[in-house]
């Protein structure tokens, strides 16, 4: 029995929130700029600040990304091999059997036939 590599990739939770919220504070500068509260200089500095933040935190996501990719190819080629997948495609019926015991336990449901 071969085991698939933890499917556990990384979380893009903080990327979301840079994306999410560095628009909304460079709005808000923006309003402070034209209603006069913040210098021009202090409000594009704010910008510049975001957009770095934006652009830290979704290149942290994408090495983390990659490197989880890396972790999934290096860590066991075997169920990638030529061998098993020229077996499965030439053995229909072992996997006919496979699906119809995923069918029959329940985790899979069979799809309505379309007339």
């Amino acid at each position: 029995m071969m085991i698939l590599p933890a499917a556990e990739p990384p979380s893009d939770r903080r990327a979301s929130v840079a994306v999410g919220l560095a628009p909304l504070f460079v709005a808000v500068v923006f309003s402070l700029i034209v209603s006069g509260l913040i210098a021009f200089d202090t409000g594009v500095a704010i910008f510049l600040a975001c957009t770095v933040w934006v652009v830290y935190e979704m290149l942290d996501y994408q090495r983390a990304f990659d490197a989880y990719q890396q972790q999934c190819m290096q860590g066991d080629p075997a169920w990638r091999g030529a061998a098993l997948l020229d077996a499965l495609a030439l053995d229909a019926r072992r996997e006919d059997e496979f699906v119809r015991s995923l069918i029959g336990a329940g985790t899979l449901q069979p799809e309505p036939s379309r007339l």
